[in-house]
């Protein structure tokens, strides 16, 4: 009987690969791979200290750790700029613009802004020395008390020269309105033929305020809008041409409105294309000094 010995296989990372040699042609028995795609057995060869690694791999390995090294830098980098980065909901922080210390006290950036405003409305500010009726009707709104908040007054005494800028024909205006709050009873002893001479004549300028004090003078004397509004000759430039005022009472005249549209010419503050003739200020005048002595009367 013939014994056979048994053949211990060879491991695969030690086989070689066979080929037909065929004169200077090697055919490969397995599928043609790429040329530069190396062994399997030599690499583990290199990589466990059997074989020496050529000097082109050692060359191609130490290139790959650098670009390696680059890349993880430049990761690093980019991570390092995203946390630096605020996020989408957070608000970057604006510098504040800083305001002088004498504008927070005077009010000076504040009366510009609205300056700025009213000339848009009713034009460029011209102002005129106050007239004899005002001056008494003025003085008058001081000893009742209704400038006791006006801080530029010196000594407490009256002083008409601090009229001559738009603060202080503003706080006129305001004092006016306070004094009429406090008067609407004697709104119903006023003429009714210089009411309505200043009602058909108009609104004193095209600010939203003074139009709808107007506009309730008119629904008060029943005088329609399109009278008023067609031959007016701020018609083209105002917002609220032949256009009724609503939910007001219109029943009884309220004084502040009044007062509010007769102001205005008192102090000759209306819009500038507007021209008052002396048949409407011969009934503001009226007006003035009937409500001055009323108050008198009634107080």
């Amino acid at each position: 009987m013939a014994l056979f010995r048994a053949r211990i296989p060879e491991p695969f990372f030690l086989r070689r690969s066979s080929a037909i040699c065929t004169g200077n042609i090697i055919a490969p028995s397995s599928p043609p791979t790429d040329q530069n795609k190396k062994p399997l057995h030599l690499l583990f060869q290199e990589a466990v200290g059997f074989r020496a690694k050529p000097e082109t791999d050692i060359e191609t390995e130490t290139q790959s750790n650098e670009v390696k090294k680059k890349l993880w830098e430049l990761e690093r980098e980019i991570r390092h700029l995203k946390e630096a980065e605020p996020k989408n909901n957070t608000k970057v922080a604006q510098p504040k613009k800083t305001k002088s210390l004498y504008g927070l006290f005077t009010g000076k950036e504040i009366a510009e802004k609205v300056e700025t405003e009213r000339k848009k409305l009713e034009g460029p500010l011209n102002l005129k020395e106050l007239s004899p009726d005002m001056k008494m009707f003025v003085n008058h709104l001081y000893n009742e008390g209704y400038f006791t908040k006006a801080n530029f007054f010196r000594n407490s005494h009256i002083d008409f020269s601090c009229f001559n800028d738009s603060y202080g024909r503003d706080f006129i205006k305001f004092a006016v309105e306070m004094f009429a709050k406090d008067h609407q009873e004697i709104a119903k002893w006023l003429s009714g033929s210089d009411l309505k001479k200043v009602a058909l004549f108009g609104c004193p300028s095209l600010a939203k305020k003074n139009v709808f004090s107007a506009k309730r003078l008119r629904k008060y004397l029943e005088i329609q809008e399109d009278i008023v509004c067609n031959k007016c000759v701020l018609r083209h430039s105002c917002k609220f041409v032949n256009q009724s005022v609503w939910n007001s009472d219109y029943k009884t005249l309220n004084l502040v409105v009044l007062m509010r549209v007769i102001t205005l010419y008192a102090l000759e503050l209306a819009h500038p294309d507007l021209p008052v003739p002396d048949e409407i200020k011969g009934s503001v005048r009226r007006l003035l000094k009937e409500i001055l002595k009323l108050s008198q009367t009634t107080s």
